[in-house]
């Protein structure tokens, strides 16, 4: 079992984005006739990438040597996904406008955050090896 902020690292992949597809599947699933292709296509996007994160925290957890990389993209995928639903969604949104560009900013960051942390961190170059 890995230790320390790997351990936050995986479960944060493992958990968050599927979590959050799925709210965002029951929240608009009502309404995707009303919505139409656009909202199937966002959907089918924000699904991709969350069985991409899962793989991602899967392969940190079972000691992957290409599990950083994929890591990685999979941080970045989910940022894109995070910005594309604050600006640019056919789907059901609860963000007041005031909070759009903050939390873009959080997000960005925290995905940043999180891959300087793969590049960089020791701890994570002797596990995957």
């Amino acid at each position: 079992m890995p230790g320390g902020w790997l351990t936050v690292l995986c479960v944060f992949l493992l958990v968050r984005e599927p979590v959050r597809f799925a709210r965002e599947l029951t929240a608009s699933l009502d309404t995707l006739g009303m919505r139409g292709v656009p909202a199937l296509v966002e959907l089918a996007a924000h699904a991709v990438t969350a069985i991409i994160t899962v793989a991602a925290g899967w392969g940190l957890w079972i000691r992957n040597p290409q599990s950083p990389a994929l890591a990685g993209i999979s941080l970045a995928a989910s940022a894109a996904v995070s910005v594309q639903s604050l600006y640019w969604s056919s789907l059901p949104s609860s963000v007041v406008p005031g909070e759009k560009l903050p939390l873009l900013f959080v997000a960005i960051a925290h995905a940043a955050g999180w891959i300087a942390y793969l590049r960089y961190s020791r701890r994570v170059r002797a596990w995957c090896e």
